[in-house]
C-alpha cells in the first residue's frame, strides 16, 4: 500500500481533484479523438460552468458576445485571468459547446447549446459521485420500460443487462480499492456511493420483471444476475467502510469525517448518539503547566534558610537509652519485605503462577494500587523468588472503579525446585 495521505482538509481536496480529473477523462475516453482531448486540471470545468452560468442569468433575446461573457467574471472570486477565460470560450466555441446565434460569418453573440448544458451537469454529478448517478439514471430508465403498458422484451433485457454488468464494474472498482487503496482514497469513494434505496430499487426493479415477464426464462435469469450483482456492489461498499473504521479506529484518528461532518452531527444528530462518543476512550489528565521562572520561585521558596547541615547536640548519658535509627529503619524494612511475601504467598495459593488481573479488578482503584505496588517491589527484589510479568495489552473498562489496567500475572521461581508441592523441605 502507497503511502497514507493526511487527513487534513488541503489533502482531502488535492485527493478529490486527482479523483475527478481522472474520472472525467475515464467519462471523455469513448468520444475522445486522443488522450489530450481531456484538460490537465479540473479547474477547467469550473470555468465552463461559470460561463454556463452567467448565459443562465445575463443573456438576452439574442445570446451574449465574448467581450461581455469576460465583464461579467471579472474581478470573480476564483481570481481566473482574462486570458484563461477567453482560452475556455474559444474552446467552448470550437467544439459546439457555444453556438451563433446566427449561422453566418463573423457572428460574436453565442448562445448555449442544450446538449453542452447537459454535459456540464453530468459532469458536475461525475465530480460530485463518480458515476453512481448515472446508474441510478440507467435504473430509472429500465423501470420506465417495465412501466409501458406492452413493454418490449428485447428491450427490458437489455435494460437488466445494462444495469447488471454496471453495477458489477463499479464493484469490481470498489474491490480493487479495498485491496490497494488508502484509508483517504476510500473514504472519498464512500462518499461518492453514498446512495440511499439502491437495494430498493433493485427489488423492485426484479419484482417487476416477475410480474410483466412470468415464465420468461431469460429475463428472470438476468433479473437474478442483478440481484447478485447488486448484493456483491453493497457487500464492497460495506467493507470500504469498515476498513476505514478500522484503520482510523487502531490509530485513534478523527478525521474519519470531514469538519462539516462532525458539525453537522453536533447541530442534527441524536443525542443518545452523540452521548456515546466518548465513551469508551481512555485518556489521561492533561499535566499541569508551570513556567520555569514560577518553578524557580517555588523552589527558592521552599529551599531551607541554612545551606549548611549542623549535628544535633548530643548529650552525655543518653546514646544507650535511644534507639539506634539505623536499626529501626532495618526492621521497618524486614517487616515489610514480611508483609509483602506473606501477601505474595496469600495471592498464588500454593501455586507456581497466578493472574492477577481479576483480583486487582475486584480489589477497586487504591487496594490495586497498594497490590501492584508490593508485588513489584518484591520482583525488584533480587533476594526474593517472586517475579512480575506485565503484559502490554491494555483493558479499559470506563464503568468500573479501575477503568484501564494491564494484565498482570505472579510467579514464584522456585516452586520447581520444592520438593514436597509448595512445603519448604527440612
Amino acid at each position: 500500500m502507497g503511502e497514507q495521505l493526511a487527513f487534513g482538509d488541503g489533502d482531502r481536496e488535492d485527493l478529490a481533484a486527482a479523483v475527478q480529473l481522472a474520472n472525467w477523462r475515464a467519462f471523455m475516453a469513448p468520444v475522445a479523438e486522443d488522450a489530450g482531448a481531456v484538460a490537465e486540471h479540473p479547474e477547467v470545468a469550473r470555468v465552463a460552468l461559470a460561463i454556463l452560468k452567467v448565459f443562465a442569468e445575463h443573456a438576452g433575446a439574442h445570446g451574449l458576445s465574448k467581450a461581455e461573457v469576460v465583464q461579467a467574471l471579472k474581478g470573480n472570486p476564483q481570481g481566473w485571468s482574462e486570458e484563461l477565460i477567453d482560452r475556455r470560450l474559444a474552446v467552448l466555441i470550437r467544439l459546439g459547446f457555444l453556438e451563433s446565434y446566427l449561422l453566418k460569418s463573423h457572428q460574436d453573440r453565442y448562445v448555449v447549446r442544450p446538449a453542452g448544458l447537459a454535459g456540464a451537469l453530468a459532469a458536475e454529478r461525475l465530480a460530485e459521485h463518480g458515476g453512481v448517478d448515472e446508474l441510478i439514471l440507467l435504473l430509472d430508465r429500465a423501470r420506465a420500460v417495465f412501466d409501458r403498458s406492452n413493454p418490449d422484451p428485447e428491450a427490458a433485457l437489455d435494460y437488466l443487462v445494462s444495469c447488471r454488468n454496471a453495477l458489477q464494474v463499479f464493484a469490481l472498482d470498489l474491490q480493487r480499492q479495498i485491496a490497494t487503496g488508502t484509508a483517504a482514497e476510500l473514504m472519498e469513494s464512500h462518499r461518492q456511493h453514498d446512495h440511499q434505496g439502491f437495494t430498493r430499487q433493485v427489488k423492485e426493479l426484479n419484482k417487476l420483471v416477475t410480474d410483466r415477464f412470468s415464465g420468461d426464462w431469460a429475463l428472470e435469469e438476468a433479473g437474478s444476475a442483478l440481484i447478485e450483482a447488486e448484493q456483491f456492489y453493497r457487500l464492497q461498499v460495506i467493507a470500504a467502510a469498515d476498513k476505514v473504521l478500522e484503520q482510523s479506529g487502531g490509530s485513534l484518528n478523527f478525521d474519519v469525517l470531514t469538519v462539516k461532518e462532525y458539525d453537522h452531527a453536533a447541530v442534527k444528530g441524536d443525542v443518545e448518539l452523540l452521548s456515546q462518543v466518548g465513551a469508551a476512550l481512555v485518556a489521561d489528565m492533561p499535566a499541569v503547566w508551570i513556567e520555569p521562572a514560577q518553578l524557580l520561585e517555588t523552589v527558592e521558596g521552599f529551599a531551607p534558610r541554612s545551606r549548611a547541615r549542623v549535628r544535633p547536640v548530643v548529650v552525655e548519658g543518653d546514646d544507650e537509652d535511644e534507639d539506634d535509627p539505623l536499626q529501626w529503619a532495618e526492621e521497618a524494612h524486614a517487616h515489610l519485605r514480611e508483609r509483602r511475601r506473606l501477601l505474595a504467598d496469600e495471592l498464588l495459593a500454593a501455586d507456581e503462577e497466578v493472574d492477577l488481573t481479576q483480583a486487582l479488578y475486584e480489589a477497586g482503584w487504591s487496594a490495586a494500587a497498594s497490590i501492584i505496588t508490593d508485588v513489584l517491589a518484591l520482583s525488584d527484589d533480587p533476594d526474593e523468588p517472586y517475579a512480575v510479568v506485565m503484559e502490554d495489552v491494555l483493558l479499559a473498562d470506563p464503568e468500573a472503579s479501575l477503568t484501564y489496567l494491564h494484565p498482570l500475572r505472579l510467579r514464584r521461581q522456585d516452586m520447581a525446585e520444592r520438593g514436597d508441592g509448595g512445603q519448604d523441605g527440612f
